[in-house]
């Protein structure tokens, strides 16, 4: 059995992976991706803490954060192709430019 710390730490390294990349790239799909990467930290956590106790709750919740950033993503997506339709680009900077 992994002990909860190395499961905790891995879980903290993939949310600040995410984090710097939200920070650092302008790029849609390096966003949607970095805020992918987030949600599997968080979802190593739940996991990683519900093996530790014993408890199946944190597996639950687990699965509803899966499905919640699977919507994540396919809204991104949806969000993604209509940005390069109307812009011919993905840098998040043209969206302040948007009207109407």
């Amino acid at each position: 059995m992994i002990p909860l710390i190395h499961s905790l730490i891995l879980a903290s390294i993939l949310f600040v992976i995410g984090l710097l990349g939200i920070m650092i790239r302008r790029h849609f799909y390096f966003l949607l991706l970095s805020l992918i990467i987030m949600n599997n930290g968080v979802i190593v956590a739940l996991f990683a803490a519900s093996s530790y106790w014993q408890q199946s709750d944190g597996q639950v919740l687990a699965i509803l954060a899966v499905i919640t950033s699977l919507a994540e993503a396919c809204v991104g997506l949806a969000l993604m192709i209509k940005l390069f339709y109307r812009r011919k680009t993905f840098n998040i900077d043209s969206l302040s430019e948007m009207k109407g």
